[in-house]
């Protein structure tokens, strides 16, 4: 185990060299806390970005305790921000702008490329308030969308079980 954590970081360090170097990479979302803008699979091309350059409203890579976060900014005080995911109640703990590695340009999902938008409408947030607070209509989403992406040739063959254990995070 301690070799799989230690391959883990030594690839966490690498990309966030590669973005403060000026960088681009593409990670792979696993969580469920940026539903619906993000679902697990989906592939999201981050660009490096000066953190104050980053605006409320754009999605954002991120690190704290030496882990990744995919969430968006919500506001800025002073050299710290606030984030949050589209689909949790709470902020997140304030974080430097410094561990700001960039913002998501790209979604890729099935084939598609989505490019997210600052403003998320109202049917996205009222989704992610649903999402967030009813259990069962999440599940059931994350059920939809597991047996789509399996069933899909572009799918990424995660099953429902790697859903429902990030959703608990």
């Amino acid at each position: 185990m301690p070799l799989m954590t230690e391959h883990r970081d030594h690839r966490l360090n690498l990309a966030a060299e590669i973005l403060r170097a000026g960088g681009v990479i593409r990670i792979r979302g696993l969580g469920a806390s940026m539903l619906p803008s993000i679902w697990p699979g989906d592939v999201l091309v981050i660009e490096s970005t000066a953190g104050s350059q980053i605006i409320p409203g754009e999605i954002v890579l991120v690190e704290r305790d030496a882990r990744f976060f995919v969430h968006r900014l919500v506001k800025r005080l002073n050299s710290h921000c606030i984030t949050r995911g589209d689909s949790v109640p709470q902020n997140d703990p304030p974080v430097d702008a410094l561990e700001l590695l960039g913002r998501v340009a790209e979604i890729h999902r099935k084939r598609r490329v989505i490019i997210p938008e600052p403003q998320v409408s109202l049917t996205v947030r009222a989704l992610g308030w649903m999402l967030c607070h009813y259990d069962l209509l999440r599940n059931l989403a994350l059920r939809i969308h597991a047996f789509q992406q399996n069933r899909s040739p572009g799918g990424t063959g995660h099953t429902h079980e790697t859903y429902f254990a990030d959703c608990r995070q």
